[in-house]
C-alpha cells in the first residue's frame, strides 16, 4: 500500500510542476528573469546579476575603444519574433551598449567576465532590424583571474549598428552565449566523477580510521607492568633428616631378614607349620638359653 502512494506521487509530482510552470508562464512571469544592476567605475560600465541557471551574482564589464561608452542597459527581445534564438542560451540575456564616436568611424566594444568560458560568444542581430540573429564574430581572450573579454569591432552605420546611421552615435546589441548542452553535459560529468571521488575519500576515510582503531585496541591489549604476572614464591624445602647409624641400619635389615624367611621357607620347601614356633622365636630361646649357661655353669661348680 505505501509502495503504491510513494508510486503515485512520484507521478503525480511532474504534473504539479508542470502546471506551476504554466501558471507562471500565464502570468507572464520569468522566475529566472535576469536583473542587471549596471553602475561605472573609471569610466567603465558594470553589470551585476544572477544569471538563469546560477544562483550566485556575477559581474559583467563593459568597455568601449575608439570612443566614449554613454549608457548600457538590459535588451529584452520577443521570443516569437525570434524563434532562432533559445534563451536558455543566454543565461545573462542581451545588453543594448551606447557610445559616442567620430562619425563613420570604427569602434571596438569589450565585454568580459569571469563567468565567461573560452566556448563563449556574443551574439546580436546580424544585420539592421533584422529577425535573424547570430554571431557577431567577436574575438575571445584569456586575461587574468580567469577572465574572458570578447571583443567586437563595430563601424558608425555599419551592420551591427543598430540605427544604421553614421551620425556619430553607435548602438550595439549584444549578448554572451554559452551552449545550454555543453553546460549541462558539463556538469552532468562533473557530478558524475564527482559522485565516485567522495565515495574514493569516504572509503579512503573509512581505511585510515580503521587501521587507527585497530592499533588502539592492539595497544589495549598489551599486558602493562602491573598486570604481568609475578614470580611464584619458592617453596621451601624441608631440611635433610639426620644420617642414622650403621648398628641401627643393621639392626632393621636383620629384622626385616628374618620376618620374610618364613615366607622365603615357604616358597622353597613347601607349606610350613604355622603352630610351630618362628624363627624369630627360637632364635631369642637360643639366646636366652645362651644366656643363662655361664649362670648356670658358676652355681654347679660352687
Amino acid at each position: 500500500m505505501r509502495f503504491k502512494q510513494l508510486c503515485m506521487g512520484f507521478m503525480v509530482m511532474p504534473v504539479l510542476l508542470l502546471a506551476c510552470a504554466g501558471a507562471w508562464a500565464a502570468f507572464g512571469e520569468d522566475i529566472e528573469k535576469p536583473k542587471p544592476e549596471f553602475s561605472q567605475q573609471d569610466g567603465d560600465w558594470i553589470a551585476r546579476l544572477i544569471p538563469r541557471g546560477k544562483s550566485t551574482m556575477i559581474q559583467i564589464g563593459f568597455h568601449v575603444e575608439g570612443g566614449a561608452m554613454t549608457a548600457v542597459s538590459d535588451k529584452q527581445y520577443a521570443g516569437e519574433n525570434h524563434p532562432k534564438v533559445d534563451p536558455k542560451n543566454f543565461r545573462s540575456d542581451f545588453f543594448s551598449i551606447q557610445a559616442n564616436a567620430v562619425p563613420g568611424a570604427e569602434v571596438a566594444v569589450s565585454v568580459s567576465s569571469a563567468y565567461f568560458t573560452s566556448a563563449t560568444d556574443l551574439w546580436g542581430p546580424v544585420s539592421i532590424d533584422s529577425l535573424t540573429w547570430g554571431p557577431t564574430g567577436a574575438t575571445n581572450t584569456a586575461l587574468a583571474d580567469r577572465v574572458n573579454r570578447l571583443t567586437v569591432k563595430v563601424r558608425d552605420g555599419g551592420p551591427l549598428d543598430a540605427d544604421g546611421t553614421a551620425n556619430g552615435r553607435i548602438e550595439v546589441i549584444v549578448g554572451p552565449r554559452d551552449s545550454f548542452w555543453g553546460y549541462a553535459l558539463g556538469t552532468l560529468l562533473i557530478r558524475f566523477f564527482g559522485v565516485f571521488i567522495v565515495l574514493g575519500v569516504l572509503l579512503l576515510g573509512m581505511l585510515v580510521s580503521g587501521k587507527i582503531f585497530q592499533a588502539l585496541e592492539a595497544h589495549a591489549l598489551q599486558p602493562s607492568a602491573e598486570t604481568l604476572p609475578t614470580a611464584a614464591p619458592a617453596v621451601a624445602q624441608p631440611a635433610s633428616t639426620p644420617a642414622v647409624a650403621p648398628k641401627t641400619v643393621a639392626a632393621i635389615a636383620l629384622a626385616l631378614y628374618l620376618n620374610d624367611a618364613e615366607t622365603r621357607l615357604e616358597a622353597s620347601t613347601g607349606p610350613v607349620d604355622h603352630n610351630a614356633p618362628s624363627a624369630w622365636a627360637l632364635f631369642g630361646r637360643g639366646k636366652l638359653m645362651g644366656d643363662r649357661m655361664p649362670v648356670f655353669d658358676r652355681i654347679q661348680k660352687k
